[in-house]
């Protein structure tokens, strides 16, 4: 025997290190043991003795860095490996972890003879929704997630990573950070999106802003959809979102004063968020802060009861790889236990894609799922977003360093203006929470006389037809994207930019430190705003039909009786508002409609 060892702090039993060899094709993952600060192989002489070429392997996916090594051992010898002779690729794959939190608050049922009510594949805001609703009426669910068990709550609930003296987003931080790309940008392809493998989705991380669409942005939308969401679906959302509205204060009265003169042809008010800032009831009760799905489905699942865990059921670390059908229905859904690595399958009487814009169009065109249409990944669309930041000085009537406001404005005629406006004061204040006091001090005195300030610019846009998601390979391979940004924000990027600057001149404002006053466009994909890779049809409120869908109206795919989507795939628009509230509204209506058919 002798001894091969890697020496690394980095590379500890959480993440497993593995060798493979030429002798064995480059194919097999031989084992070793961590003790004292390194991973330890033992390997018998007689088979390497020969010489041998090998490599280290992180989490049975990363091969080390650089050229194969070589080692011609002698009995008994003891070969020591370490940094920066071994280094590793960055982790771009699915974090895979199964804590002690994870196996205690959501045991997986591994039961593949089971039949379900529902199968829902993902658990973002489309998904989380959707099963945490049907569980709620009765119906068996078994959700899929492809990631792990990673915050508890909305990032925001957490405590804050600090930018001190800095305009900063906390919101998004921890999302650069744990966000998985698992795509490929076709030939100049100019998509920057992301995925969040773990449980809740992106619904942990994104922004809290939930306003509803406008008459002029449902134009392009199924006349049933516009009527359900005007007639009360936007409402069932809000309550289920815990929009709260801000209790008025004199500086937001201001506010929206200001912006009443000073920009007559839009109408201002406060910008709804998914937070609640107090409990209505009165009932001393802490708030629950901005809303996440995964605070959603772990409140279920730790709680006994029909309204409870006795109808849901969450196993975490199931990427979904196809779905299986027989005629018009669909049999089985087919996913990797990436715990035990091993393939397993189950079954339910209706299954529910909501893995996302890219993903679920991946797993259709993985699954050769029929296509009437032709329409399955194509049209993926993210609208113009344009922004800048901006500071009010101690002399501007607006400032006040200890308020904020967060104001929507919406155009009176959307024909004409496409966009909304969204403008913040205040904005480092906003977005999540100071528990050390001494640290909010601190801030304060480094950003001096200066209130931090933003406006963004969000279009309305059609679906791009030359815009795609296209999975060629097995689902290991990434698909690729294909994506162009909408012609609309050069069309309106002038007229934008007047408003800015009108806004600016009379707020008084002044640009940050290394930092202009001009527009800036949003990466596409950067917001997680991307939609219509599987457009739902039917016909709009003017007689339009829409007749090149995926889904129909019910978000039932058109080729199948029992298959659905529920995430932004299925818009056929990208529209101006953001798009996390339609989606929950169109999670609760299908689930009554799951109620009644399954």
């Amino acid at each position: 025997m002798f001894t091969l060892r890697f020496a690394t702090a980095d590379y500890r039993p959480d993440r497993q290190i593995t060798l493979r060899t030429n002798l064995d094709n480059w194919a097999k993952d031989i084992p070793g043991l961590y003790e004292n600060g390194a991973w330890r192989f033992e390997l018998p002489i007689a088979r390497y003795g020969g010489g041998f070429t090998f490599k280290f392997v992180l989490e049975r996916t990363y091969w080390q860095n650089g050229p194969d090594l070589f080692l011609q051992p002698v009995s008994g010898g003891d070969y020591l490996y370490q940094a920066p002779a071994v280094t590793f690729p960055p982790m771009t794959e699915v974090v895979v972890e199964n804590t002690n939190l994870q196996q205690e608050f959501f045991p997986p049922n591994l039961n593949e003879n089971r039949l379900y009510d529902v199968i829902v594949v993902g658990s973002g805001i489309g998904g989380g929704i959707l099963a945490d609703q049907l569980s709620d009426l009765g119906l068996d669910v078994l959700v899929l997630e492809a990631g792990s068990y990673l915050f508890p709550t909305h990032t925001a609930n957490l405590p804050r990573q600090h930018r001190v003296g800095q305009f900063d987003k906390h919101v998004w931080n921890l999302y650069e950070r744990f966000k998985v790309q698992n795509f490929a940008n076709g030939f100049g392809s100019a998509f920057d999106g992301g995925q969040a493998f773990n449980l809740g989705g992106k619904s942990l991380f994104w922004g809290g802003l939930i306003p509803r669409m406008a008459w002029w942005e449902l134009d392009r939308w199924p006349r049933s959809l516009r009527w359900f969401l005007e007639g009360g679906g936007y409402q069932q959302a809000e309550d289920l979102m815990n929009r709260v509205p801000l209790p008025p204060t004199p500086y937001r009265r201001r506010v929206k004063q200001f912006l009443r003169q000073n920009l007559a042809e839009f109408t201002a008010f406060d910008a709804p968020m998914a937070v609640q800032y107090s409990n209505p009831q009165d009932l001393s009760t802490v708030p629950t802060g901005m809303f996440s799905t995964a605070d959603l489905l772990t409140e279920s699942m730790l709680t006994n009861g029909p309204q409870g865990n006795q109808h849901l059921f969450i196993n975490l670390n199931h990427p979904v790889s196809r779905v299986e059908t027989q005629g018009n229905r669909v049999t089985r859904v087919v996913a990797y236990d990436l715990i035990a690595q091993q393939e397993r399958s189950y079954q339910a009487k209706a299954v529910v894609l909501a893995a996302g814009t890219v993903e679920s169009a991946k797993i259709a065109q993985l699954s050769g799922l029929a296509d009437p249409t032709n329409k399955i990944g194509v049209g993926i669309t993210d609208h113009p977003i344009y922004f800048t930041h901006f500071a009010l000085p101690v002399t501007a009537d607006l400032y006040d360093p200890n308020s904020t406001s967060k104001v929507l404005l919406q155009p009176n005629d959307g024909k004409a203006r496409p966009y909304n406006v969204v403008l913040e004061f205040g904005a480092d204040f906003n977005q999540g929470r100071y528990v050390d006091l001494d640290l909010l001090d601190r801030h304060r005195r480094q950003k001096g006389n200066l209130m931090l300030c933003e406006i963004v610019f969000l279009m309305d846009a059609p679906l791009i037809e030359a815009n795609t998601v296209q999975q060629v390979g097995p689902a290991y391979v990434k698909p690729v994207v294909q994506m162009q940004p909408s012609p609309l924000g050069g069309q309106y990027y002038g007229e934008m930019s007047a408003i800015k600057d009108q806004l600016i001149a009379a707020l008084g404002g002044q640009p940050l430190v290394n930092n202009d006053l001009s527009l800036k466009g949003a990466g596409l994909g950067g917001v997680a705003h991307e939609v219509g890779s599987l457009r739902m049809s039917g016909e709009t409120d003017d007689g339009q039909s829409l007749n090149d869908g995926v889904v129909d109206t019910n978000l039932k795919f058109l080729a199948y009786d029992n298959l659905y989507a529920c995430d932004l795939s299925v818009f056929p628009s990208s529209p101006a508002a953001n798009p996390t509230l339609t989606l929950a509204a169109l999670a609760i209506r299908l689930a009554e409609h799951l109620k009644e058919v399954v």
